[in-house]
Parts: structure tokens; C-alpha cells; sequence
């Protein structure tokens, strides 16, 4: 009688490196976005400005893609050689991403919303204070890039990837709409 094991078929499905780093820069990251989110949404409501009040809320969806990332990451050390997943765990992050994905959606219809809501009864808006915030927000952005690009498993995490991608753009778009909407807004009629 032959006795055969399946240990020569059988090879490892943890795809990811060693992301320890990459997990406790995410975790800065997410708490530095955090901090700044709570200023731009506050920012933008004692101020006036929609751009800062949308960018606000547009970073709180950044700040779910972190923590679904930080939790992507514990999720799949602790189970990456769990037998249930036959395949690993590279998909958590996958699933991450699609989830925030949605929640941008959402977040981005109620912007809508308010804006829409603000062409109909237009609000005076402090663009100098906004102005400062706008920028202060294009630089914790910058700085979480850095933090961020420096760890090469976060090319890995499509999540990742986005997040940072766009809030590039909207932190850039954002201090571009504030400086520019001054002149505009200042020919606005008011009710």
C-alpha cells in the first residue's frame, strides 16, 4: 500500500510581503486625514465654503478606505494560512476598495444635493479663512502621499491606490475651486 501526502501539490497563497510598515504608515496616515477632515468639514460650515464642507466629507471616505486598508492587512496576516481560504486572502483588499468605492458614490450624491441646495439660496462664504484651510488640507495631502509612497506594498492595494489618487486631485481641486470661486462668487446675486 502506497501512502501519499498532497505536500508536493500544495504551495502558499499569501501573495503579500511582509506589510508592517506599510500598515503602521496607513495608520498615521488615516489619523492624520481624520484630524484634517474634522477641520475641513468645521472649516467649511463656519466658513461658508462648499468646497471645503465636499472636500471634508470626501476625506472621510479616504479615511474609511484607511481603515478598511489597516483592516485589510490584520485581516489577511492573521489568516493567510487559514485553511478556509484556499486561495488566500489577496481579495480582502479587493472588497475594501469596492466598499469605499460605494460610500464615495454616496457621499458624492449628498454634495450634490447641498450644492444644488446652495445655488438656490446662495450662503456668504469667508474665502480668506477658507482660502488658508484649502491649503493646510493640499499640504496633509502632499505629506500623506510621501508617507505613503515610500512603502512599496502599497502598490499591491488597489484601495490604497485610489484613495491616494483622489485625494490628489480633490485636495488639489479643492484649493483651485476656493481661490478661483472668489471672483465669481463676488458677482453672484445674493437673495
Amino acid at each position: 500500500m502506497h501512502h501519499h501526502t498532497l505536500e508536493t501539490w500544495q504551495h502558499s497563497h499569501h501573495f503579500s510581503a511582509d506589510s508592517d510598515r506599510a500598515e503602521k504608515s496607513t495608520t498615521k496616515v488615516m489619523i492624520l486625514t481624520a484630524t484634517m477632515m474634522v477641520i475641513e468639514i468645521l472649516a467649511g460650515v463656519v466658513s461658508g465654503s462648499m468646497a471645503l464642507l465636499a472636500d471634508g466629507w470626501h476625506m472621510a471616505t479616504h479615511v474609511a478606505a484607511f481603515g478598511l486598508t489597516v483592516f485589510a492587512y490584520r485581516y489577511a496576516r492573521r489568516y493567510a494560512n487559514h485553511p478556509r481560504f484556499t486561495f488566500g486572502t489577496g481579495k480582502v483588499s479587493v472588497l475594501g476598495g469596492f466598499a469605499s468605492a460605494i460610500a464615495l458614490a454616496v457621499v458624492a450624491l449628498i454634495m450634490a444635493l447641498e450644492s444644488f441646495m446652495r445655488m438656490v439660496t446662495p450662503q456668504t462664504i469667508h474665502f480668506n479663512e477658507a482660502i488658508a484651510v484649502a491649503v493646510i488640507g493640499l499640504l496633509v495631502n502632499l505629506l500623506s502621499g510621501w508617507m505613503l509612497h515610500e512603502h512599496p506594498e502599497h502598490h499591491q492595494n488597489m484601495s490604497m491606490n485610489m484613495s491616494m489618487s483622489m485625494s490628489m486631485n480633490t485636495g488639489t481641486r479643492t484649493g483651485m475651486i476656493t481661490i478661483c470661486g472668489r471672483p465669481i462668487c463676488m458677482s453672484w446675486p445674493m437673495h
